[in-house]
């Protein structure tokens, strides 16, 4: 992994995460469940593939964040277990907050009706200076 220490995400990187946490988030409760009930139980082919079809564009998403050595993908040669699969999905999961807590900032240069900075995605479109550089405009709206 090269780490890109400007990189941003787009939006559609932005909109990307939306999808895949709540893909996550529902595999997550699923392999709990299943976990709780047989934690050795091997997984079937069809159930990798399936979480990974999650797990790998994540990981094409998280490519440039410091979490992203942490991170593995579903092996079918290994047949992971219930309790396996929970713990790959926990530290996507950490890995996926962390990326929020990194883009997702406040705001100094947009303020809310109330005075507020503003909680906002930093991107590639607008990363972090595109509201002081657009301030002036910002106020005579």
């Amino acid at each position: 992994m090269t780490q890109d220490k400007n990189w941003l995400p787009t939006r559609q990187d932005i909109k990307k995460y939306f999808l895949l946490k709540d893909m996550l988030n529902a595999q997550k409760i699923e392999f709990d469940l299943l976990s709780k009930k047989k934690s050795d139980g091997e997984l079937n082919k069809m159930k990798i593939k399936m979480v990974n079809r999650v797990l790998e564009p994540l990981n094409k998403l998280l490519i440039n964040e410091q979490t992203h050595k942490f991170l593995d993908i579903l092996n079918e040669d290994n047949m992971p277990t219930n309790s396996d699969v929970v713990l790959i999905i926990s530290q996507y999961k950490t890995a996926i907050k962390k990326f929020k807590d990194n883009y997702y900032k406040a705001d100094k240069y947009k303020k809310s009706e109330y005075g507020n900075p503003v909680d906002r995605w930093i991107t590639k479109e607008r990363p972090q200076k595109y509201y002081e550089s657009h301030k002036d405009e910002e106020e005579d709206n």
